[in-house]
């Protein structure tokens, strides 16, 4: 069996994502229209939940076949799941967006979302350079909250005021 696959973590990347995309694409629990039918087929849920789950099934194909050692050359890598601060921080995050969404409304959350990830990966960014050793200096933690306002303006237009979706 190490013979035919190449690297188990890309093996195991490509089920999950199979699953999940075959999931997205069946399953009836998937909001599936706009009760009030506002912005047409573009502002439908459904209409990207089965763009991206396509794309996604696209892609986990692409990398079935990137596990696949089908020259039988090169050598078997075993299954190694990284685990990180960054890698941490952004499920956390993404799992309490999720969860406070509703509550809060789309632009506490979002705002909070995006300074929270633009940071961890600016301070990603900066473990490389010996002066800053991983941390923000005063300037770039400005710039992250800029950039942070600037990027949540623009998704609270795109999906208000083009694609007329109504927001939580």
């Amino acid at each position: 069996m190490k013979k035919l696959i190449r690297s188990t973590n890309d093996l195991l990347l490509s089920v999950m994502m199979g699953s999940v995309s075959i999931f997205l694409l069946t399953s009836k629990k998937i909001i599936t229209g706009v009760e009030n039918g506002l912005g047409g087929m573009w502002a439908q849920a459904s209409t990207y939940i089965h763009l991206l789950a396509g794309i996604l099934l696209a892609l986990s194909v692409l990398q079935l076949i990137y596990a696949i050692n089908f020259g039988g050359k090169g050598e078997h890598s075993k299954l190694h799941i990284p685990i990180s601060r960054e890698i941490i921080v952004t499920a956390v995050s993404l799992v309490l967006y999720a969860l406070l969404l509703p509550v809060l409304t789309f632009f506490p959350c979002t705002l909070a979302l995006n300074i929270i990830l633009c940071g961890v990966f600016a301070m990603k960014e900066n473990q490389g350079d010996p002066e800053l050793n991983g941390k923000l200096p005063k300037k770039q933690v400005i710039a992250v909250i800029i950039y942070s306002i600037v990027l949540t303006i623009v998704l609270w237009v795109l999906f208000t005021q083009i694609l007329k979706c109504v927001l939580p």
